[in-house]
């Protein structure tokens, strides 16, 4: 995996040092934007140290049953009092047992142009490059002097307020007792019972550190980024439009065909009820209502002539029959068919004999898989 780190010096990002933690021979690269971070090549990973005038970090211990934004609400309680500028001026950031304040413009423009980047990006406090969760840590790097404590908080001075900043930690933590990762004599000095490590180099962090460190990057997600990032071609882009179109205004295309095509069954179905029965003005069920007619037909008429069973109709084609003519004196059956889906025709005919129908003949086309046309039907009437 090819792993680099850019190390933001200033507040405006005019200056960035860029160092390969995969390929140790490659020398450090000086940037004069976040923009010429796109001139990098194959990349899979990129930390990003944001300086220490930019995030604030505090001791927090996160309630893991409340939710998140009541854990914010109540660090922000815990440490409002501590803060220069406005409460709405700044992001906040909790991890386990530490917590972030982030200057939220800073960190928005930041997400802003990182989100650009087409592979992962992790943000994180300069001071925390070195930090342990089993030893407190000063770490030199450059001009620089990184202070982590063991519970994920720190900060980072300039070598010229060194001894400003030493003397106040020794009077707040009078057993501070750190790793030492410099060969500054004075820092060395005054603690004399650590063992001084070599000098750290930013090339020897490894990509297990990095998953112990918070995350700071929130990606700022756009449609012309996610466009970017799919790298589509016009035509693509193009068929997905289209694609979220018909996802979009299919169901209300169904819909409103399925409500024309059930107004023209009902219309149709009246039209044959009437030729029926004069008296029948509204159709609601057609089952219970052929039953009905059937109920009051003169006793002679149900003794002679059986009408064939039209459910089996009913159920596979009612909504493609534009007309039946029932011939009751043979026994015939005339149906017009329209737009029936042919692997609904051929279930039709396929069991239509085990309810005593044969198909005498017909006149279809087949168009589209679609079928049009009349068929004629003998049942039997005994």
């Amino acid at each position: 995996m090819n792993f680099y780190i850019a190390h933001i010096l200033t507040s405006n990002c005019d200056e960035i040092h860029l160092h390969n933690a995969t390929d140790k021979n490659e020398p450090k690269k000086t940037l004069n934007s976040i923009k010429e971070l796109f001139n990098i090549k194959n990349v899979e990973q990129l930390l990003v140290l944001i300086p220490a005038s930019e995030v604030t970090s505090y001791k927090f211990i996160k309630n893991k049953s409340l939710a998140d934004q009541i854990n914010v609400a109540n660090f922000i309680s815990d440490i409002e009092i501590n803060l220069i500028d406005s409460v709405s001026d700044n992001e906040y950031v909790l991890s386990d047992e530490a917590a972030y304040v982030v200057n939220k413009n800073f960190i928005t423009n930041l997400n802003e142009q990182l989100s650009h980047l087409n592979y992962k990006v992790i943000i994180t406090p300069e001071y925390l490059i070195n930090s342990s969760e089993h030893y407190d840590s000063i770490t030199q790097i450059e001009n620089t002097f990184m202070f982590s404590y063991k519970d994920k908080t720190g900060f980072a001075v300039s070598d010229d307020n060194l001894n400003q900043y030493l003397d106040i930690v020794s009077n707040d933590k009078p057993d501070f007792n750190p790793k030492i990762f410099s060969a500054d004599e004075n820092l060395n000095n005054k603690y004399k019972s650590s063992k001084a490590s070599k000098k750290f180099d930013l090339q020897d962090v490894s990509i297990e550190k990095i998953k112990s460190l918070p995350n700071l990057f929130k990606m700022n997600l756009t449609l012309s980024l996610m466009i970017k990032k799919m790298n589509f071609t016009k035509t693509q882009l193009a068929a997905s439009i289209l694609s979220l179109f018909l996802i979009s205004f299919t169901p209300y295309y169904l819909i409103y065909k399925n409500n024309n095509q059930s107004q023209i069954y009902k219309d149709a179905t009246l039209d044959i009820f009437s030729s029926i029965s004069k008296d029948i003005k509204r159709v609601v069920a057609p089952k219970n209502q052929i039953d009905q007619i059937l109920k009051n037909a003169p006793t002679k008429l149900q003794a002679e002539n059986k009408l064939p069973d039209l459910e089996l109709f009913f159920k596979y084609g009612e909504n493609y029959f534009s007309e039946i003519i029932i011939d009751a004196q043979s026994s015939n059956i005339r149906i017009t068919i329209n737009e029936m889906p042919s692997l609904q025709f051929n279930i039709l005919k396929s069991i239509s004999e085990k309810f005593n129908i044969k198909i005498l003949d017909q006149n279809i086309e087949i168009n589209n898989d679609k079928i049009n046309g009349l068929i004629d039907l003998q049942y039997e009437n005994n």
